[in-house]
């Protein structure tokens, strides 16, 4: 009976002493931190591009008149220089031909007016000189002269539209579109082709406006083709605009590869690497360390072993990191990974701090 009595309380005993060690075995939560830094921020950056043309126009006639022939078709190369089109020009031709006959005659009626006033102004100290007469001439003389410069810009400007009935390309290119054909009447201005130069292009990137400033432009950016080819080119200049929709800004880059041997297409989108770098160090943490709570901003800041919920104002974000401007100092260790499961003022167990 004895025996029974004393096995029953070392059981009891034992049981008793396992639930205090439990009760006072608190099991804490593993999380992973890392040290608030300042630091200078020298990253990559993938944004969209575009092969932008040099030059791209819409081709308009610059005389009136019915189409005799079109010499061109899209996608035709052209070179400078080349005949695209012909306007029927007889009545063009005539009109010149005209205008070049006024000019003689208005030339000759100067000349013979200037005659009358220097034999007018031989007899200046002769008796038989009349200063009224001389002076009429003198006035006939500067009325044969505006009348002759009059004449000679209407002829210029005959020239001129007789010589562009001949529509010839302003530069080397293709023939993008094509809107007339043999036949159609057009008016002066009205657009006959587009021509782009697929030799000549720079590199069109839509950089966001925030980024703009850390822009690194001694430092060559790379083209990323489907294929994983890449191409360098140089930054050359910012248009200074942003796009309010999707808040970018252009930038335009020098390729510095064969461009006619690149095979890349006008308007081509791809995808461009950029690098960063800041001025001045900034301070930053890792983006898993940002909890939203009720629309703020929260991290888990370590104090001890507890970890301690606090508010932080952020600024601009980067690759893996983002701007602390408010709420955390240089030194400070912060939780980035296990955060979502703590409560504020919980004790953690720090598993590794890089």
């Amino acid at each position: 009976m004895k025996k029974i009595i004393l096995f029953i309380f070392i059981i009891i005993f034992i049981n008793y002493n396992t639930e205090v060690l439990d009760a006072n075995t608190e099991k804490l939560t593993k999380v992973s931190v890392e040290t608030v830094k300042k630091e200078f921020i020298n990253e990559s950056y993938i944004v969209t591009s575009r092969v932008a043309p040099f030059e791209s126009d819409t081709i308009s006639v610059k005389s009136p008149g019915p189409i005799e022939w079109v010499a061109v078709e899209v996608g035709d190369f052209v070179k400078k220089g080349n005949i695209l089109l012909k306007i029927e020009d007889d009545e063009l031709q005539a009109d010149k031909n005209n205008k070049e006959g006024e000019v003689s005659e208005s030339l000759a009626r100067l000349e013979l007016e200037e005659e009358k006033l220097k034999r007018l102004e031989a007899l200046k100290n002769s008796p038989s000189f009349k200063r009224a007469e001389y002076e009429d001439q003198i006035n006939i003389v500067k009325a044969a002269e505006g009348n002759l410069i009059k004449i000679t810009s209407q002829y210029n400007k005959a020239k001129i539209i007789f010589d562009d009935a001949t529509l010839k390309a302003p530069y080397s290119g293709v023939i993008s579109k094509r809107f007339v054909t043999k036949g159609n009447y057009v008016n002066t201005g009205a657009p006959v082709f587009e021509l782009v130069n697929n030799e000549r292009f720079e590199i069109e990137a839509n950089i966001p406006s925030d980024k703009i400033s850390l822009l690194n432009k001694k430092k060559e950016a790379e083209i990323i083709l489907s294929d994983g080819k890449v191409l360098k080119s140089s930054f050359r200049s910012i248009v200074p605009k942003e796009n309010q929709t999707t808040r970018t800004v252009i930038v335009r880059f020098k390729p510095l590869f064969n461009q006619k041997k690149s095979n890349l297409l006008i308007n081509q989108n791809m995808n461009l690497k950029i690098f960063l770098k800041s001025k001045k160090q900034i301070k930053t943490i890792i983006k898993d360390a940002i909890l939203i709570k009720n629309g703020n901003v929260m991290v888990y800041v370590i104090e001890g072993n507890i970890a301690k919920l606090r508010s932080v104002k952020t600024g601009m974000p980067y690759q893996d990191s983002i701007e602390i401007i408010e709420g955390l100092e240089e030194g400070e260790k912060i939780v980035t990974r296990g955060n979502e499961r703590l409560i504020p003022n919980q004790k953690v167990q720090i598993e590794e701090i890089n």
